[in-house]
């Protein structure tokens, strides 16, 4: 027998059996290398709250191997791969991930050190306060441009899901959906800040995904600020619902701060071309008449020197079913006119704005108004492979004089 080593930088050992009739039993051994190991994280720019996100690779040594996490805010740690983590507090926080094979063998990849944003967000002229709430998402307020207050309060109260026509045997079936902090919880990495790309009029965002575990939907909903004053709220749908056609009904409530608060009005452009003030509490339905002198706009309110324009848009995944309008129910803001809080309701009062329209006068006043879009969505059997765009519905904001 005769050993030879060939290209000793390989670690490649052959070992070769000689016989008179030639060459057979040829094995090949390959060294497996010293054990090495990363990560990454995910979001790129994390927020206080969020479920993040942390994936390690390893490679030599003898697997399989194992994975331990210490995150850096003095939490206890965690084991697996992926693992996660919720940051309670702004902060910057070094994370270290120890790998260890079969063999106990060990690597301690060098640590990273992530950044973790908290309220308010200081970003291109804007202050924006956020906080996520016990049952209405991610709500914003007291929020700022370039040192001018301009949104008050703002946040979805919920979306209320009503299938049509009910499931066989049942008299009516509605659900009040809230967005809920354990649903954002249930979300991986879908907390974060989120960043234009593009060198026109540069935008950031709040992305917050919810997975409501005992119903099954998902929705994401955007907080977005353009560098210009433009702001728009958004809401993405999913497509994991039961299997009856079914409208969703999303309830925003906003508390707007152009010029003075307490002489704000409402308008709305009609047919006619001319912008009409609303001068009482009421329900206002989307005429589908826009101004098209500013920005496409249906809506707007402000003190008669600064506004915002107010450019609905419903853009619905199935585009055959019906569709249905949307509208602005115009109040007076009076603490505590809020929807119940309860995740699930069987009556149709008890999630409907309108039952705080009692008559008050809204010219010159300080206002509330909730923006209540419908869509049609439905089931086609969904499996593995389905993957549909969300359903969009969303309200801009274009100030003037502001």
């Amino acid at each position: 027998m005769q050993i030879l080593r060939v290209r000793p930088a390989m670690l490649v050992a052959i070992i070769i059996s000689t016989a008179i009739y030639g060459i057979s039993n040829i094995t090949a051994a390959h060294a497996a290398g010293p054990l090495t190991g990363s990560f990454t994280v995910n979001p790129q720019f994390m927020l206080a709250g969020g479920n993040d996100s942390f994936t390690g690779t390893a490679s030599g040594g003898t697997p399989p191997y194992t994975f331990g996490w210490t995150f850096g805010d003095g939490s206890p740690g965690a084991t697996g791969n992926p693992a996660t983590h919720i940051y309670k507090l702004a902060g910057s926080y070094a994370v270290s991930l120890t790998i260890t094979d079969s063999a106990s063998g060990t690597f301690s990849s060098p640590p990273q050190t992530v950044q973790v944003q908290g309220s308010p967000v200081s970003i291109n002229g804007w202050l924006v306060n956020w906080s996520i709430t016990t049952h209405h998402g991610v709500e914003i307020s007291n929020v700022a441009y370039n040192g001018v207050p301009t949104i008050i309060d703002a946040m979805i109260t919920g979306i209320l899901v009503r299938y049509v026509p009910p499931p066989s045997g049942v008299p009516q079936c509605l659900f009040f959906d809230d967005l809920g902090q354990d649903d954002l919880n249930s979300s991986i990495a879908g907390f974060s800040l989120q960043f234009s790309t593009g060198p026109s009029n540069p935008w950031f965002q709040i992305r917050a995904s919810y997975n409501p575990s005992t119903v099954g939907y998902n929705y994401t909903q955007f907080w977005r600020f353009y560098q210009n004053g433009e702001w728009e709220a958004e809401l993405a749908i999913g497509h994991i619902g039961c299997g009856w056609n079914h409208i969703y009904e999303p309830h925003y409530r906003f508390v707007l701060a152009p010029g003075s608060r307490n002489r704000n009005l409402a308008s709305q452009y009609t047919p006619s071309g001319i912008w009409q003030n609303l001068l009482w509490e009421g329900n206002y339905t989307d005429n589908s008449f826009r101004d098209s002198t500013s920005n496409s706009t249906q809506w707007r309110l402000g003190d008669g020197h600064s506004y915002y324009y107010i450019k609905p848009t419903v853009l619905p995944w199935a585009p055959e079913m019906p569709r249905l309008g949307s509208h602005i129910i115009v109040l007076r803001n009076h603490p505590g006119e809020l929807e119940p809080t309860t995740e699930y309701d069987t009556v149709d009062s008890l999630v409907n704005p309108t039952v705080f329209v009692n008559g008050e006068l809204t010219y010159r006043q300080d206002l509330a108004f909730y923006f209540i879009p419908k869509l049609w969505d439905h089931w086609v059997g969904l499996n593995p492979a389905f993957n549909a765009p969300p359903s969009i519905v969303s309200l801009s904001f274009y100030p003037s004089g502001i």
